[in-house]
């Protein structure tokens, strides 16, 4: 009877924290162009990886990001987000995650971060005289032991930075090599977010 009750609890509050997240998915989806800001790692954790930190920040992070516009059949940005058009403008959040400090990239416990978090992120991006929807992915948890990445999906207006629709999602990593492993989460990501 206590296990149902609790069962029932968690339900509802997942129900309810999805619900907060979710400002206007409906919108999202109806938004025929986006322009996609790429996966920004700047609050992220990576749990118990045994890469080299410095590596990783001077050569995955990028190559993550690069990868999704390299293969766009597989990342195919107008098919997983139901769009007509996807521009893809890497530049900013590749200088952004080529800033992070490497001392602190790799931890040994699960991280998170908030919704809160996820704005801060985007509010520090110039998208000044840009209309339309923008989208990015921002990295929550990379963990090794779990075998899986987090992330926000974040759509936002480009002209306010006003998040119309953001929702943190998990998915299993999945590849060979540092590279195509965290990449293979964010691909079931999109799969998961059309679905």
């Amino acid at each position: 009877m206590k296990t149902r009750f609790l069962i029932s609890v968690l339900l509802i509050s997942f129900c309810l924290v999805n619900a907060t997240l979710a400002q206007d998915k409906a919108k999202a989806k109806s938004e025929k162009a986006i322009v996609w800001y790429g996966i920004d790692f700047t609050m992220a954790k990576f749990t118990l990886v045994t890469e080299d930190p410095a590596t990783i920040v001077n050569q995955y992070l990028a190559a993550i990001n690069t990868l999704i516009q390299m293969e766009p059949e597989k990342y195919d940005l107008k098919k997983w987000f139901n769009k007509t058009e996807a521009a893809i403008e890497l530049d900013q959040v590749n200088a952004r995650n080529s800033k992070i400090d490497a001392g602190s990239l790799v931890i040994s416990d699960e991280h998170s971060i908030s919704l809160d978090d996820a704005k801060s992120v985007i509010a520090k991006y110039d998208t000044k005289g840009k209309a339309g929807l923008g989208l990015i992915f921002v990295a929550e948890n990379l963990n090794k032991v779990k075998q899986t990445g987090s992330f926000y999906v974040c759509f936002f207006d480009q002209a306010t930075k006003e998040i119309v629709d953001a929702q943190r999602y998990e998915a299993k990593a999945v590849g060979i090599g540092f590279r195509n492993y965290w990449a293979g989460s964010v691909y079931n990501i999109m799969k998961i977010w059309l679905k």
